[in-house]
Order: structure tokens, then C-alpha cells, then sequence
């Protein structure tokens, strides 16, 4: 009988100790906090980084570091007559021609030969030497140059004889307008008009017919 009630009662303690584990379920959260498994709070923790990622995409403001390129504007170009651009892009292709006296060809070309020589593009016919081309045409005044306009040098300073020539062949600014022309050290090239040697040889400008 004794052996009944020891079995009976260890039998009785456990239904009791599998009804008490039945009714308490493990223990995830904090105390107060509703029961959550492994897997939600992992699946919790996924939506929140992502949710996170997708907030800082939308706060995030458009970068301003570019520079603004309409910052730097030049002047338009004016139109140039057809005849004009045909000279201006004939005296061009000479551009690094050695010097020569007398020259008017590729091996070889001195101031006035290459505006006779850029001028027969169009079938104009300028006269010969520099100081002769200086009177062929209308004389203009500085603030009136234009593209194709023959600008004419002394020697030196306070010289008011003809040496040298050029043609405009771009009006920037009113502080740079460009001429090409055959220099005696450098050949064919385009200088600017305002720089201070040109400005003290500078004697007359003059715009040809045509």
C-alpha cells in the first residue's frame, strides 16, 4: 500500500510539473512585454533596417557641390559676312608659316603678302606693300573695328610711317580683339590687338572694299 501512494505521488507531481511548463511559455522579451519568438524579432529587426535605409534615401538632399558653368559667359559673336569668314579662315591656315620677305606662299610669308594672299580668296586684289594698303579703303576708328579690318604698325613708338599689317579676325571684348599677321621673330600668328606693344606702334586701321 505504501509502495501505491509513493508511486501515486510521484506520478501526481509529474502531471503538475508538466502542467505548470505547459502553461508558461519561454521567456524572449522583457517583463511586461508581449511574447515574441526568435524569428519575429528577427523578422522585426529586418523591416526596421530597411524601413531606416529607405528614410535616409528620401532625407537625404541633393548635392549642391556642382559648379554652376553659366557663371563664365562670353560675349556672342557677331555675324560675319561669308566673304569676310572666307578670308579670315584662308589668313588662318597660314598660322605657323615661317617669315619671309617678299613671301606670299607656305615656305614663307611677310605681312602684307599674307593679306594679298588670304584677299585673293574672294577675288580682291589689295595692293602690294603695307604702307600702299593702308590707303586702299575707309579709315575706321578703333571702338568701329571689325572682323576683316587691316590695322596698320610703325617701327617704334611715335612712328607715323607704315611698317607692318594685319587683319582683325575676332572681336571678343572691349578689352581684346584678335589680329592675324606675319610676325618678323614668330611667323603667322593671331596676338591680341590691345596688348601694350601693339598699342604703341598702332597708327591707322583701315576697312577695304569690297
Amino acid at each position: 500500500m505504501r509502495k501505491f501512494f509513493t508511486t501515486s505521488g510521484i506520478l501526481l507531481f509529474f502531471l503538475i510539473f508538466v502542467a505548470a511548463c505547459q502553461s508558461s511559455g519561454p521567456v524572449f522579451s522583457k517583463r511586461g512585454e508581449t511574447y515574441k519568438s526568435a524569428r519575429q524579432i528577427a523578422q522585426e529587426k529586418k523591416a526596421a533596417r530597411k524601413s531606416g535605409k529607405i528614410a535616409g534615401r528620401t532625407k537625404q538632399a541633393p548635392s549642391s557641390g556642382s559648379k554652376d558653368r553659366t557663371s563664365r559667359t562670353r560675349i556672342p559673336k557677331r555675324n560675319v559676312d561669308q566673304n569676310i569668314a572666307t578670308v579670315i579662315q584662308t589668313a588662318r591656315s597660314y598660322t605657323g608659316t615661317p617669315y619671309r620677305w617678299g613671301g606670299t606662299s607656305r615656305l614663307g610669308m611677310d605681312c602684307s603678302g599674307l593679306l594679298c594672299t588670304s584677299f585673293e580668296s574672294i577675288d580682291v586684289k589689295l595692293p602690294r606693300t603695307s604702307e600702299e594698303q593702308s590707303r586702299f579703303g575707309k579709315t575706321v576708328r578703333v571702338k568701329e573695328l571689325r572682323e576683316g579690318d587691316l590695322v596698320f604698325f610703325g617701327a617704334s613708338k611715335n612712328s607715323r610711317e607704315v611698317t607692318h599689317v594685319g587683319m582683325i579676325t575676332e572681336v571678343i571684348s572691349s578689352q581684346e580683339i584678335r589680329f592675324i599677321h606675319a610676325s618678323t621673330s614668330l611667323g603667322v600668328i593671331e596676338n591680341n590687338f590691345f596688348s601694350d606693344h601693339y598699342q604703341k606702334i598702332f597708327i591707322k586701321a583701315v576697312r577695304p572694299p569690297l
